[in-house]
């Protein structure tokens, strides 16, 4: 199993925007687990569900079609963190969305862009289409939307407004009429995948912001950054799989330590610099799992018990109530987001 995350910075920078759009930020953030204060935990990545939850609430609340759109051309680029120098001494346009695509994991792992550079030829226009990544909670199209709106803003800003966006591509659940209203490009409903489609003249023309020297620095950094995170994540997974090996709920920090071969202390230091711990990854682990059989299998919920590994369903029902804030039978009634 995958286990997919959003950095603190990117979730942070969308509560503000939430919080000045009026919405009730304690409600979108209701049950989850990493905020203080609104706020998610400096250095705490926040689980894909989790952020994904955040925006079908927020979608609820807000009860606007142009939520998304709005989110994103407000977002500051400096949101992206690290990415943001990369992006702006980029040579080229094409170099700085290229770059997006090679680094967007250092942000967030919600999904990933597609350029299809072979239809430039056919309508003159550089196609970007965002694939969102699976999880057992469905990703919002304004969330989408907020994505592709933001990556338009920073393509705007580094080229000086010369590269344009000529062609959105949404699903039936966004309104195509106001969008093209508010943006004033030609916006197509189809079945599918987000996609939009730039203007191609200034693509590959040099951007007068680009500071050589600056570029190799942030790159040669952003490119750390990514080694480091994959190596990080890849301990992650091998504890969190480990975890689902040895019984789940009766897993214990000693079986992780046998099994990758790794001392205590050392398996703990390489968890706390990845800003998580063995008792947050095996929640994480149970809270999915959980999650997975009751919405996505439909087992019974004492089945369900005795797959995590619960001898008794009332240690279960405590547990369950601990990390979804309801009773199993709750949580099957209502919408898990």
């Amino acid at each position: 199993m995958k286990h997919s995350y959003i950095e603190s910075e990117w979730i942070n920078a969308l509560m503000r925007t939430f919080a000045n759009l009026g919405l009730d930020t304690q409600h979108i953030i209701e049950g989850l687990s990493g905020f203080e204060q609104e706020q998610v935990i400096t250095g705490y990545r926040l689980e894909l569900s989790a952020a994904r939850k955040m925006w079908h609430r927020a979608d609820a609340l807000a009860q606007d079609p142009l939520l998304g759109l709005k989110i994103g051309l407000s977002q500051d680029y400096r949101a992206v963190g690290v990415l943001a120098p990369v992006i702006w001494h980029s040579p080229t346009v094409r170099m700085a969305l290229n770059n997006i695509l090679t680094f967007q994991t250092l942000i967030s792992e919600n999904g990933s862009y597609q350029i299809e550079d072979q239809q430039v030829k056919d309508d003159g226009m550089v196609h970007c289409e965002y694939v969102a990544a699976p999880n057992i909670v469905p990703v919002n199209p304004h969330q989408v939307m907020a994505v592709i709106m933001g990556t338009v803003g920073i393509i705007q800003a580094i080229s000086n407004n010369a590269v344009k966006v000529k062609r959105l591509l949404v699903p039936p659940s966004l309104n195509a009429a106001l969008i093209a209203k508010n943006l004033g490009c030609d916006v197509i409903t189809r079945n599918g995948n987000l996609a939009i489609g730039f203007t191609c003249e200034h693509f590959d023309k040099p951007l007068l912001g680009c500071d050589e020297h600056l570029y190799k620095i942030t790159m040669a950094y952003a490119e750390e950054l990514l080694r480091t995170k994959r190596a990080g994540l890849a301990l992650i997974d091998s504890v969190k799989n480990v975890i689902e090996e040895c019984g789940l709920s009766s897993a214990t920090i000693e079986d992780v330590e046998a099994s990758l071969e790794l001392h205590k202390r050392t398996l703990q230091r390489n968890l706390s610099e990845q800003g998580s711990s063995f008792r947050q990854l095996k929640e994480e682990v149970l809270k999915e799992r959980a999650a997975s059989l009751l919405l996505v299998q439909k087992m019974e919920i004492e089945t369900v018990a005795v797959q995590l590994g619960y001898s008794e369903p009332s240690a279960f029902h405590r547990a369950f109530k601990t990390w979804f804030g309801v009773t199993p039978k709750q949580f099957c009634a209502i919408r898990h987001y």
